[in-house]
């Protein structure tokens, strides 16, 4: 999924168009690799810190029950805008 995610965003045109004009198959791997490694670093790096920003948060139980609740509430209802619209 993250992968069908990541192609529709900015990332495929950085991803792809240096690899396609690189000189040779294993420049366009290196490059590839590269950007594979940064990018799971980097989403790594940004969940740690939002973790670690988190962690010490007081937690209410009814935040904790509610919350998932209306998030999934509010993705059904944006995928059915954007399949009506």
């Amino acid at each position: 999924m993250g992968f069908i995610h990541g192609l529709t965003g900015a990332a495929a045109v950085l991803m792809l168009l240096p690899a396609a004009v690189a000189s040779s198959p294993v420049w366009q791997a290196l490059y590839l690799g590269g950007f594979v490694v940064g990018s799971t670093v980097a989403m790594a790096g940004l969940t740690a810190a939002l973790s670690a920003g988190t962690s010490a948060m007081p937690k209410p139980e009814a935040l904790l029950r509610h919350v998932p609740a209306v998030a999934s509430f509010g993705s059904v209802m944006l995928g059915g805008w954007w399949m009506v619209a």
